[in-house]
């Protein structure tokens, strides 16, 4: 694997959601041979059938993928075997009390961890607490004897996908690799450089799993911001929209978020409390995040699902002046 080539290569995508999926497309689509792990055999069918919610230009790559015979679904978890790279996309949603829950991607890493084989590529891609990586892959293959960046390679790649937005696909979005090592960090971004619009490398999994976290954590908290604004506008008998548009005229500050039904991604609304798990791992004191922020799926009154463009911000010196 070189220079973004897989041609030629085995990859395993375990979990076939609306990330698994368009990931396990797209690596197809660059000539390498796709294995998809899923433990749903009611999902494997609906692939199968071509029965899934894709963008056209997916359901394209679908068919075009069940067409030839570089395309495989199974439920077997022992098929990463065969893979050169095994690329782990499992959801992490929150359970009745808001909390990240993380049964199915610690069941499908310790399911990959015991098939792995010397010279294997594993990328994680879902979200979670700083630390993910080396508690639930690379702490457990080095019990089994394997020396990470050595024997296997380790990385954690975080997922941008926004299902069902067709000017920000996989392929038109630049994409993070941290890997556990300077090996694993160069062929995990081989890997996926044919998947996205550029490969940004960071130093380690955590500052890849931080990056993750810290953008949809700004996601999130402009969101319940909007939410916050339309309602008063509501309450003032202005239309949230034009205000939006009058506001976002700013070059030096513009930040243009529009009210939304929900917080734009089943990641986001278990961010808060993923972020202070890893905060709590590290004995450090706990941010406090503001109900609404917890609670931005609630969305304002009667607002219509929006789409969302926000500009980089950096940290102010304590005591200095914020947007003005």
């Amino acid at each position: 694997m070189s220079n973004g080539d897989v041609t030629g290569l085995t990859v395993a995508v375990v979990g076939l959601g609306y990330v698994g999926l368009p990931t396990a497309l797209a690596l197809s689509d660059a000539g390498a041979s796709v294995v998809g792990i899923d433990s749903s055999p009611a999902r494997l069918r609906a692939i199968a059938r071509g029965a899934v919610d894709l963008l056209p230009l997916h359901h394209a790559q679908l068919a075009c993928a069940s067409a030839g015979d570089r395309f495989r679904l199974t439920p077997d978890p022992t098929a990463v075997r065969s893979a050169d790279a095994v690329v782990i996309c499992v959801p992490t949603p929150v359970d009745a009390r808001r909390e990240p829950d993380l049964t199915a991607l610690a069941a499908a890493c310790a399911s990959v961890v015991e098939h792995a084989v010397p010279g294997q590529l594993i990328v994680l891609t879902s979200t979670s607490y700083v630390g993910t990586t080396r508690d639930l892959l690379v702490e457990p293959l080095r019990a089994r004897g394997l020396t990470v960046d050595e024997d296997v390679y380790v990385a954690f790649a975080p997922e941008r996908i926004d299902p069902g937005n067709e000017h920000h696909t996989p392929e038109r979005t630049p994409r993070l690799v941290g890997g556990a090592g300077p090996h694993s960090t160069r062929a995990a971004a081989a890997l996926l450089a044919p998947t996205a619009s550029l490969v940004r490398t960071v130093a380690d999994p955590e500052t890849a799993e931080m990056a993750k976290l810290w953008e949809n954590t700004y996601r999130a908290v402009n969101i319940a911001l909007a939410n916050e604004l339309a309602d008063a506008c509501h309450s003032l008998g202005l239309a949230p929209v034009p205000v939006i548009e009058a506001a976002a005229t700013k070059p030096t500050a513009s930040c243009r978020s529009t009210p939304a039904p929900e917080s734009a991604g089943t990641a986001s609304p278990a961010t808060p409390t993923t972020c202070s798990g890893s905060w709590a791992r590290c004995g450090s004191r706990r941010p406090w995040w503001p109900p609404r922020s917890r609670r931005t799926a609630a969305g304002p009154r009667g607002s219509p699902n929006a789409h969302w463009t926000c500009s980089r911000s950096t940290p102010s010196p304590r005591g200095a002046p914020g947007c003005s």
